[in-house]
């Protein structure tokens, strides 16, 4: 499990590596949408990208692309954050059917995750879809630059200091796919972070142009 920046003696507390807080991301550029990825592939298997402006205001609110490309028999797949002993999901995808839902959620504690409404998500025609292997989403976030939680307080992606998104999936799919409502584990798989979030950055006008 990996922590945010601000958690470091907590993190040592848990025996985690410091290779972990090392910068692990590698550069794609999306031949679909145009973006500048920061990209990381876990062991499962699933690919999880972020795109960011290039020029980052001091108000710290930006919009993100987030984008997940995963094995056909994942359950569910998306970011988290790193509370204070737990990463919490922010968004997740799933496949029903020929169609992907994603849901804007965070997790609270143990329970169930209701809808985050800090953040506006608009899943884009470009980048999302599902053959027999795999399946993949790409979705604009307004909103998910900062995000709260009741353990920690508000978070901030800041790419200055290697603010970190760490993913998060399942082999099993949610309760109940058609319902945004249903409920997941938080600590189903949740993992390496996506930390050196810097590589992806983009000039804003291409992020805001995304349909």
């Amino acid at each position: 499990m990996h922590l945010s920046r601000g958690l470091t003696g907590a993190a040592a507390l848990l025996g985690l590596g410091r290779r972990q807080f090392d910068p692990d991301s590698s550069v794609h550029v999306d031949s679909e949408t145009g973006l500048t990825f920061a990209s990381y592939t876990s062991d499962r298997g699933i690919t999880f990208r972020v795109a960011i402006p290039e020029t980052i205001p001091e108000s710290l609110v930006y919009d993100t692309v987030l984008q997940v490309v995963a094995p056909i028999d994942v359950g569910w797949a998306g970011f988290a954050w790193g509370g204070s002993m737990t990463y919490n999901p922010l968004a997740i995808g799933w496949v029903n059917g020929k169609n992907i839902i994603l849901s804007p959620r965070i997790a609270y504690g143990y329970y169930s995750p209701p809808a985050y409404t800090g953040s506006k998500y608009t899943l884009l025609k470009k980048g999302t879809h599902v053959n027999a292997t795999h399946w993949q989403y790409t979705a604009k976030c307004t909103g998910c630059s900062s995000w709260g939680d009741d353990d920690i307080g508000v978070t901030t992606i800041d790419p200055q200091y290697q603010n970190t998104m760490a993913y998060a999936y399942s082999d099993h799919p949610v309760d109940t796919p058609a319902d945004v409502a249903s409920s997941f584990g938080i600590h189903d798989s949740l993992g390496h972070p996506i930390f050196d979030l810097a590589v992806g950055k983009n000039k804003d006008a291409t992020i805001a142009a995304l349909k």
